[in-house]
């Protein structure tokens, strides 16, 4: 039972990933929403997945918990495909919204490691212009 605080998230998260035993394309990156409803929780934890790798959260907090749960998950020996290993994760990427307080919602989605990121300009007529970091 996860407790209503950012070690129930920390709970929550672990068993999350030991779960999964490497069955998505791993390693991969958790993008983790706190609070909010199922709608916007689930919003929230897929942009956690388009941040770059290195980034850390805004809220230091929430920034030392990617950090232990990227390290704890990493110790869990599933590796890549479930097959052992120490890289299970490449990131955790944490996002917190507003709650009520009868709901405790962690919300996790997963992205393999080759989800990737880029952006085009393109003109009105349709032509493309400069890549985007």
């Amino acid at each position: 039972q996860a407790g209503r605080d950012l070690d129930g998230v920390r709970a929550c998260v672990l068993h999350a990933v030991w779960r999964a035993q490497g069955l998505g394309c791993a390693p991969g990156v958790a993008g983790v929403c706190i609070g909010g409803d199922r709608a916007e929780g689930y919003h929230f934890a897929k942009r956690q997945l388009l941040r770059p790798l290195p980034d850390a959260a805004p809220e230091p907090e929430l920034a030392r918990l990617e950090t232990r749960l990227l390290a704890e998950a990493n110790s869990l020996g599933i590796g890549p495909m479930g097959l052992g290993g120490q890289t299970t994760l490449l990131a955790v990427k944490l996002a917190a919204r507003s709650r009520l307080p009868a709901s405790y919602f962690v919300t996790i989605a997963y992205s393999c490691w080759a989800c990737r990121r880029r952006g085009l300009t393109a003109s009105l007529d349709g032509q493309p212009g400069e890549w985007l970091e």
